[in-house]
């Protein structure tokens, strides 16, 4: 049996511990037993005697988005791996696969896209951050921030230069589009410090080993390595925790998992989420959410 090398973070401000919770759920699911670190704004009596998880309280008025690196700088360990609260892992192989690339000193995370070497936000990112002669050639990868890993002796200076860029260029207790040229945020200054890193030291996942579940079509190769795949990312508005009636369309892979992680099996971390009877039709697909979805989706066109 391996014996787990990374330390797991993620942050839960606010709502986002329901999302928190279902990733750990998922971890331990799929037989993770890594050290797990949550960042939060207050304490979580739902994680008080959760084994092999620590919370960390973070005073700051920054949101969790931009909170990533400071997380990780104040509370190291040799080798991290950060997933974004409202992620779901699906498949344990996944960590076996980063702690082996981390031992060959490699920086781990995962395309979402494509952003040509010559498009115009590249040449902002170099305004902001400039290209070292050593990185080599300029990529036309665009990689997500909801996910990474590294080697915290080799790669805190990206950590460090990313949080510079975060306090400098971005509004920290805005989420998103506080800087029109930085439209996705703490992700663009993400891209803007990796292009700086080889290539050849970098491993990374593209999808369909992971997906977005509000994205239907990507370009990349479509046999994965994981099936179906390593992770959903519920990117987007649709988090389930902020449903306040059922929605006028089906649930999702995510939802689904994370109605199972949360309400219908929470196990280790458990926790009261208040649902609604409509909302635990719509979750559980019966016959009646099936006929409001329809009827919604007629007048809601």
């Amino acid at each position: 049996m391996n014996v787990p090398l990374a330390t797991i973070y993620t942050i839960a401000k606010g709502n986002y511990k329901y999302g928190a919770f279902a990733l750990i759920n998922s971890l331990r699911a799929n037989g993770v037993k890594n050290q797990v670190v949550v960042g939060t704004d207050v304490y979580l009596k739902e994680l008080e005697y959760v084994e092999q998880v620590t919370q960390v309280v973070l005073n700051s008025n920054w949101n969790g988005i931009n909170l990533k690196p400071v997380l990780l700088l104040e509370h190291p360990s040799e080798y991290f791996i950060y997933f974004d609260a409202d992620i779901i892992l699906t498949d344990g192989g996944l960590i076996t696969e980063i702690e082996k690339r981390l031992l060959e000193n490699k920086f781990f995370t995962c395309v979402d896209g494509i952003v040509t070497e010559h498009e115009i936000r590249r040449q902002y990112w170099q305004e902001i951050y400039p290209v070292k002669e050593a990185s080599g050639n300029p990529t036309c990868w665009y990689y997500n921030s909801g996910f990474f890993a590294g080697f915290f002796k080799n790669h805190n200076w990206i950590l460090e230069d990313w949080k510079q860029l975060n306090q400098t260029y971005l509004d920290p207790e805005a989420y998103l589009f506080s800087n029109p040229k930085l439209p996705m945020g703490d992700q663009d200054t993400f891209n803007a410090v990796i292009q700086n890193l080889p290539t050849s030291k970098m491993a990374s996942i593209q999808m369909p080993d992971w997906r977005a579940v509000n994205i239907n079509q990507h370009p990349f190769y479509h046999i994965a390595n994981f099936r179906p795949q390593a992770f959903l990312h519920c990117t987007g508005k649709d988090k389930p925790w902020l449903f306040t009636r059922s929605p006028a369309k089906p649930p999702t892979a995510y939802h689904d998992l994370w109605y199972q992680y949360v309400i219908k099996n929470p196990e280790p971390v458990k926790c009261n989420f208040p649902i609604s009877f409509m909302l635990k039709e719509w979750f559980e697909r019966s016959y009646s959410s099936r006929i409001i979805i329809k009827i919604k989706s007629i007048f809601y066109r």
